[in-house]
């Protein structure tokens, strides 16, 4: 019997499909798994962000974002940064399975050696949805992918920014979601780096609910002030329960028969 194809998912991996460009993404069944963070992030990033250019995904995990980036959204070329080695070979899979040769590349390595692994100011766009818990706080996952994804072991904010840092190019912009909790965190570590805050957007389930989440974009070197966009209400009347807004990025349209 042949070996199954490199692209299709082995025993213990999952196909999963997101957005409405028909982009698929190969995860672990009991590893991390994307939520829609990354389909906010990604959403976020091509409204905010440089409309041409090199774009840079810091740790992209299975490649959600990157793909999501090329191919719903228009923008790239795309290099993916990834960690760990099993992790990248999933996003390396998934590049074939969605037809983004060319356009997204795989790169394995840590974006704490950024100043070594990727050209200074190479890029227009640097986008990152990082591990969100800070190290020791809380829970630890028994499962290695799963920690490193969600806790901040092998990467804190403070090294994601330098690395973003380091890899714009003047005028350049980097989108980032975090928890709503580490939003003066967040912002205080960007404009010690001269990322300037252009563009926030709280995230909140319902629109009673507090956010849960935020979406900043930041400029190097340019200081334009920051603009404060509505509100982004996750949960609603529209398709699978979304707010309109969301479920528009979420699905394809269904046409009339």
């Amino acid at each position: 019997m042949s070996p199954p194809p490199p692209d299709a998912p082995g025993p213990d991996e999952t196909l999963d499909a997101i957005g409405t460009a028909g982009v698929q993404v190969l995860q672990r069944r009991e590893g991390y798994r994307f939520n829609l963070d990354a389909v906010l992030l990604a959403h976020f990033a091509a409204t905010e962000g440089a409309r041409q250019g090199r774009v840079l995904e810091l740790g992209a995990g299975s490649g959600v974002v990157s793909f999501l980036l090329a191919r719903q959204f228009h923008r790239g070329p795309v290099d993916a940064l990834e960690l760990q080695p099993a992790v990248h070979a999933r996003l390396a899979r998934g590049v074939g399975l969605n037809g983004l040769e060319g356009q997204v590349h795989p790169v394995l390595g840590d974006l704490r050696e950024a100043r070594t692994l990727l050209p200074p100011g190479g890029h227009a766009l640097v986008v990152s949805n990082p591990p969100f818990r800070r190290a020791g706080a809380g829970m630890r996952s028994p499962d290695p992918e799963r920690a490193l994804s969600k806790e901040e072991l092998a990467c804190d904010a403070a090294a994601v920014v330098a690395a973003a840092r380091h890899a714009l190019a003047p005028g350049g912009g980097v989108s980032l979601v975090y928890p709503a909790a580490r939003l003066t965190e967040v912002l205080g570590l960007l404009t010690a780096a001269r990322l300037f805050p252009r563009a926030l957007r709280l995230v909140h389930a319902r629109v009673e609910a507090p956010a849960t989440r935020f979406l900043v974009h930041a400029l190097r070197d340019q200081d334009r002030g920051l603009e404060v966009r509505p509100p982004l209400i996750v949960h609603g009347e529209g398709p699978g329960g979304y707010g309109p807004e969301v479920a528009a990025l979420m699905d394809p349209p269904r046409t009339a028969c």
